[in-house]
C-alpha cells in the first residue's frame, strides 16, 4: 500500500474531512487535496512519510480536536 492509499484509508476509517487532516498535520487543505489526487494528475504530490506518521500517531492518541472551518474560536 502506498502513502496515498494509506491516507485515503485513514480518512475513511476516521471519517475525516480534508480540513481536519490539514489541521492535524499542519498544512493547507489544498495540500491535502494534492496528496489525494491520482498519481497521473499533474498536480499530484506524494504525502511525505513524516506527515502520514504524524497523522497516524495523532489519530491513535485521540488528538483529533480541530476547529470547523469558518467557526470563530
Amino acid at each position: 500500500m502506498n502513502n496515498r492509499e494509506r491516507l485515503m484509508e485513514l480518512i475513511a476509517e476516521h471519517h475525516l474531512e480534508r480540513h481536519e487532516v490539514a489541521e492535524l498535520v499542519k498544512v493547507k487543505p489544498e495540500t491535502v487535496g494534492h496528496w489525494l489526487l491520482s498519481n497521473e494528475s499533474r498536480a499530484h504530490e506524494e504525502i511525505p512519510d513524516m506527515a502520514l506518521e504524524l497523522l497516524e500517531l495523532k489519530l491513535e492518541l485521540g488528538l483529533r480536536k480541530v476547529k470547523e472551518p469558518g467557526v470563530a474560536s
